[in-house]
């Protein structure tokens, strides 16, 4: 019996963090489908401030991929992606350093591992904003004219 609380615990955890892991890595979205939510949430619109705020996270995504892909200038895209991977890398070192602090002592290490865990996080949302498609006319951030 406690082989299999051990074994819960551990997956339990496992699944927390990759759920926690999954919404830092798309945060920006993320609190504008919160925003709205709860904006309409407070107005009286009761069930349907869910789906409010579930369209206005989909509807920022689709802007920050649809500015990729149709951004011909560099620049650009890198200011798109900017703006979409900052706020996540923020989240990300704030975050890891709240689960360090759990379980560490040294100061040193807990800001070690924070900036470990917020380059992991913008790596991770850089990813998922990149274009599934393969591009053969250059790289992702330029393309060769």
């Amino acid at each position: 019996m406690i082989v299999l609380g051990v074994i819960s615990w551990v997956v339990g955890i496992g699944l927390l963090c990759w759920v926690f892991f999954t919404l830092v890595s798309i945060v920006v979205p993320i609190m504008a489908g919160l925003m709205a939510f709860f904006w309409a949430y407070h107005t009286g619109a009761g069930l349907a401030s869910v789906f409010l705020g579930v369209m206005a996270g989909s509807l920022v995504l689709w802007l920050f991929r649809t500015g990729l892909t149709a951004s011909r200038q560099p620049l650009a895209r890198l200011g798109i992606m900017l703006a979409f991977c900052v706020p996540a890398v923020i989240a990300g070192y704030f975050a890891a350093l709240g689960v360090a602090q759990m379980g560490i002592v040294s100061l040193v290490w807990q800001h070690v591992l924070a900036v470990i865990g917020a380059g992991a996080v913008g790596a991770a949302s850089f990813v998922r904003l990149m274009p599934k498609s393969s591009h053969d006319d250059g790289t992702f951030l330029y393309r060769h004219e």
